[in-house]
């Protein structure tokens, strides 16, 4: 496999992983050269989702309040 498209597919990765609990993220895609993957209805406005970049996305930092983070494994000890 091509070291680029290892590095975007990986990318892409990390994406899903962060994203995975976002209540406006609805699909994203798996092809690693879709300049937009991302489905997200926010900023559509409506239930009909847009597709928007990973950087876009990322940006509006829903993921971070949506509280389905992973847990860290010193916190579940109740450090």
């Amino acid at each position: 496999m091509d070291d680029t498209v290892r590095l975007k597919q990986t990318m892409l990765n990390v994406t899903q992983q962060l994203i995975a609990g976002c209540r406006f993220c609805v699909q994203i895609s798996q092809d690693p050269d879709d300049k937009t993957p991302v489905h997200c209805v926010k900023y559509s406005g409506c239930a009909i989702p847009v597709l928007v970049n990973a950087a876009t996305c990322l940006s509006c930092q829903e993921y971070k309040r949506s509280g389905k983070r992973p847990e860290r494994p010193d916190a579940a000890a109740g450090s």
